[in-house]
């Protein structure tokens, strides 16, 4: 199937919701990664919801599963509204919500206000991801509005594939989201880790405004994007969930 609905350009939204946590070992990679297809059916439904990048990566000293969710909605009504369901609603055994499921560890999760957001080129080409979180203590509203083309064209130059600017001003804090394709080498594995590494390496698009800003970074870590949810693309009879990172990570 195709990805449908979803043109290089700006990404009209207004708000984001960024999760990381842990998920057990216990659970076989393979079967987590059909399990997390199958919970899309009933999460990918939500009002407002444009698309969700399920990142993935190893703990290079504890080996922990780290996975997580970062996701664009419409308007900040439709995060806040999917916040609840998640928190309240959501159960995938009977009588246990969403984020008490006992196989998720170490969450941390949050709504975002987009500052801006932008798509270079087609999902089916977004390898990797990074998400850079910076807490700072400036008046940060009048630097944004000068920040944010020059990171939108820095992003370009620099070959990502996606880039948003997300804030949350009651807490100061700024966050940069970027993906990024593949690096072609000579087999699956080198790739995947080729293409991490070139990103995780990258300068931070918001470096040049950190000064500024007043600005320190509190979280940095860059992953293989496991799968993406489409639910425009789905209405569309398009592909509902795309897997850049397959292979060689196993389709569900």
């Amino acid at each position: 199937m195709d990805v449908l609905g979803y043109e290089p350009g700006p990404i009209t939204c207004e708000a984001a919701f960024i999760a990381d946590f842990e998920i057990s070992s216990v659970v076989p990679f393979g079967a987590m990664v059909t399990q997390i297809d199958s919970d899309r059916k009933q999460m990918d439904i939500r009002p407002g919801l444009v698309m969700k990048y399920v990142p993935v990566r190893f703990d290079p000293v504890t080996g922990a599963r780290q996975i997580g969710g970062r996701y664009l909605f419409s308007t900040w009504s439709d995060v806040l509204g999917y916040a609840r369901y998640t928190e309240e609603e959501l159960e995938f055994e009977p009588g246990v919500k969403f984020w008490e499921r006992p196989i998720f560890s170490n969450i941390a999760r949050a709504a975002w206000r987009v500052e801006g957001a932008y798509l270079f080129h087609s999902l089916e080409h977004h390898m990797g991801s990074r998400v850079e979180r910076y807490r700072y203590t400036a008046d940060a509203a009048s630097i944004l509005t000068d920040a944010w083309p020059a990171i939108r064209e820095s992003a370009a130059q620099g070959g990502r594939c996606s880039v948003w600017l997300l804030s949350r001003p009651e807490q100061k804090e700024l966050m940069l989201f970027s993906s990024a394709a593949k690096v072609e080498v000579e087999d699956e594995w080198t790739t995947a880790a080729r293409s991490i590494d070139r990103l995780e390496k990258a300068e931070g698009l918001l470096e040049p405004f950190a000064s500024d800003l007043q600005a320190v970074k509190a979280f940095d870590r860059t992953s293989l994007n496991l799968s993406l949810w489409l639910p425009r693309s789905r209405q569309l009879s398009g592909a509902s969930s795309i897997f850049p990172a397959s292979p060689p990570y196993p389709l569900p």
